[in-house]
């Protein structure tokens, strides 16, 4: 009976261990792949913008993308960048769950005429 009991212990433990290793492995599994998208008027990327994402922070590409893998979480999305002279700045935020996720934040938009 004491043998049983001392296995008992020994594979709850074995089995505590192993779903805690299962539970870190499930956690960086979770992580989300997510591109961040800077564009202009007309689509056009703008390359070297500072993107932020919480506290982790990228600069665009040449295509205009930053990207991140981050766990599933409520987010405040920012970029900053300059185009055609001038500089822009914009935020939104978002909510990651599932799988690989993007945003497309456009700095630069049409000035509307009073006239239109």
């Amino acid at each position: 009976m004491k043998r049983l009991s001392i296995f008992a212990v020994c594979a709850a433990f074995v089995m505590a261990l192993s779903f805690g290793s299962i539970a870190i492995a499930d956690e960086e599994e979770q992580s989300i792949s997510f591109d961040v998208i800077v564009i202009a008027l007309g689509n056009a990327p703008i390359p070297n913008a500072t993107v932020t994402v919480g506290d982790r922070e990228e600069s665009t590409l040449d295509n205009g993308c930053a990207t991140f893998t981050l766990p599933p979480g409520d987010y405040t999305v920012c970029a900053k960048g300059e185009w055609g002279g001038r500089s822009g700045e914009k935020c939104q935020d978002v909510v990651l769950r599932g799988e690989k996720r993007f945003l497309v934040l456009e700095l630069f938009q049409k000035i509307e005429s009073v006239w239109d």
